[in-house]
């Protein structure tokens, strides 16, 4: 995460501030970047005090000002601001950040630092308002742009605002002649002395004891009552983090891993069932430890086992019997490959009714498995890849394997919309377990449930797609359905002949598991443990339900998988049989 400063926000911050403070604290990706909340300006060009609520400081491109705010309400009329709900309603946000625009230059070149060509462009965030909300004209005129302006969605994804920002005050000055401004100016080291200069108490060089401080301060925000389940793996050597869908499962498995790999020197394998599911575990890790080995299951074994892929007529006696077996006594004729010194297992309940799987990921530890750390994840309503409706629970596969392991129950929703869990719960048995809500129930969205018949669920689909493109990325957008690639409401599209306009629209969006710039598709079982802002769940009716419950699934765990994909909303696309 970027360089917070200071590493909470400050006393007295308003409610805009620390949805800021919250929203910049979760980018994982921008370390080099600094943020300073709440700058006092001292010395201020107009002789008064004031103050940044937002200070981004970004190599390679430049300094963003930002003003925040939160009102219900906003007018801009005749040039003049009105803000409800703020001290000083009348007052022009932008005018404030000119000022405060000025003072930061004069502060740079007393300092003997300003170089005089440092991007520094400005930034009113309503934290509170969607850009969906500005109906009437296009907010910018004369004065400002529009992206000047921030909105609520951009919370989501501030690096994209701050770096769009910059780019756009970069392009709209290198047409002035009379302006100079370099983004290359700002190397690392520049921005070191931007930002010592700015608070005399900073300074560089990161410590162990830097890193500790900014890993509590972020598992203390992120983890919130959940803290205390990594606290077990101090004085527990296995531990198996048990929870409904949204609960941060998956984070404390990724967390564990990186506290063995990183902290404690570790060699670790961090795995899975699902393939899409090891990849998100890896991006969740990528740069921040190099003795982490992340591989789904399956790869593992055909690696130990030098083959390249499954066979083309693989079964199910070939996935957990055959390959596993053949792992194991690899693994057994060349002991260095059992190397691992700790375990991390995420989807446990996938593997539970796999023994001979089983035999061979506990097989895979340098010292014996009593002694070495094992983290487990798992959510039995979850469980439907499992080939028998009668498997013992994960828990109880945990127990027998690993004696003594502690079960921590996590039950606090901190993905997913409040709205969204309590429409699922309406109508599956059993409901989410959820003890309570980190997840803000203001936020817009919810869940959708959109009655359709044979001759309109394409239709309903390209609706329903159409309405979330208004406020998502493609990319962000996922289908799901109980089928696989062939039966899937999506996959019957694509391969048709129709040539109505919403087929036709919909082969153009489409993408089956990946494509940049396009809606992605999958099949429910493919998708589970991932998770997408928006999720349409189509075949909702009675021939999937009958196919679900002939393979031996739970047709309501199918759903609470499907269901709890999204996290600011889903639409339920149900056929007749299943329309209250």
């Amino acid at each position: 995460m970027p360089r917070m400063i200071p590493p909470e926000p400050r006393p007295g911050a308003n409610r805009s501030e620390r949805d800021l403070f919250r929203s910049f604290e979760g980018i994982l990706d921008r370390p080099d970047w600094v943020v300073i909340h709440s700058l006092a300006i001292g010395r201020h060009q107009a002789g008064l005090s004031g103050e940044i609520d937002f200070l981004v400081i970004v190599p390679g491109r430049g300094i963003v000002i930002i003003e925040a705010k939160s009102p219900a309400y906003v007018e801009y009329k005749s040039g003049r601001w009105h803000l409800d709900r703020t001290p000083k309603p009348g007052k022009d946000p932008l005018r404030q950040l000119d000022g405060a625009r000025r003072s930061l230059r004069g502060h740079l070149k007393e300092a003997g630092i300003l170089r005089g060509d440092e991007p520094i462009a400005r930034l009113v965030w309503f934290t509170s308002l969607g850009r969906h909300q500005f109906v009437n004209r296009t907010p910018g005129d004369l004065q400002f742009f529009e992206w000047e302006l921030g909105w609520q969605e951009d919370l989501d994804r501030p690096a994209r605002l701050i770096e769009k920002v910059l780019d756009e005050h970069l392009a709209w000055f290198k047409q002035v002649d009379e302006v100079a401004i370099d983004p290359a100016t700002m190397t690392a080291e520049h921005v070191f002395e931007i930002s010592d200069s700015l608070l005399a108490d900073f300074t560089a060089g990161r410590t162990k004891a830097d890193d500790k401080r900014d890993r509590t301060t972020r598992e203390a925000r992120l983890l919130a009552e959940q803290r205390f389940a990594l606290e077990l793996l101090q004085t527990n050597p296995h531990v198996y983090f048990d929870g409904p869908a949204g609960t941060g499962k998956s984070f404390l498995l990724v967390e564990s891993a990186i506290r063995f790999a990183r902290d404690l020197h570790m060699p670790t394998l961090l795995t899975c069932w699902n393939v899409l599911m090891a990849d998100e575990l890896r991006s969740m890790v990528r740069g921040r430890t190099q003795l982490i080995d992340i591989e789904d299951v399956n790869s593992f074994m055909l690696r130990l086992c030098g083959l390249a892929a499954n066979p083309p007529d693989a079964d199910n006696t070939w996935y957990r019997q055959t390959l596993p077996q053949r792992a194991l006594e690899t693994v057994r004729e060349h002991p260095h490959l059992a190397s691992y010194q700790a375990l991390c297992i995420d989807e446990f309940q996938d593997l539970a009714d796999q023994p001979a799987v089983l035999d061979l990921v506990l097989a895979l530890t340098a010292s014996p498995i009593a002694h070495c750390p094992v983290v487990l994840a798992g959510d039995d309503r979850q469980r439907i890849l499992s080939t028998s409706s009668a498997a013992p629970g994960s828990v109880s596969v945990a127990r027998s394997r690993l004696p003594g392991i502690v079960h921590a129950r996590v039950r606090r929703n901190c993905r997913m919309l409040p709205s969204i869990a309590d429409g699922v719960s309406r109508y599956l048995d059993p409901t989410f377990t959820f003890t309570g809500h980190r997840m803000p129930g203001t936020l817009p969205g919810g869940l959708s449930r959109v009655p359709v018949g044979d001759a309109t669920e394409t239709a309903a689909l390209a609706t329903a797609l159409r309405e979330l493109l208004v406020d998502y990325e493609p990319e962000d957008i996922v289908v799901l359905s109980p089928f696989g690639g062939k039966s899937s409401l999506a996959a019957r599209v694509l391969r048709g002949s129709g040539r109505t306009p919403d087929e036709t629209w919909l082969r153009k969006q489409l993408a089956r598991e990946d494509g940049a710039g396009r809606i992605r598709w999958f099949s429910v079982s493919k998708f589970k443990g991932l998770d997408a802002d928006a999720v349409v769940v189509t075949d909702l009716d009675a021939d999937a339900r009958d196919w679900v419950e002939s393979t031996g699934h739970s047709w309501d765990d199918v759903r609470y998988v499907a269901e709890s994909r999204g996290k600011y909303r889903v639409v339920l696309l149900e056929g007749p049989s299943l329309v209250e």
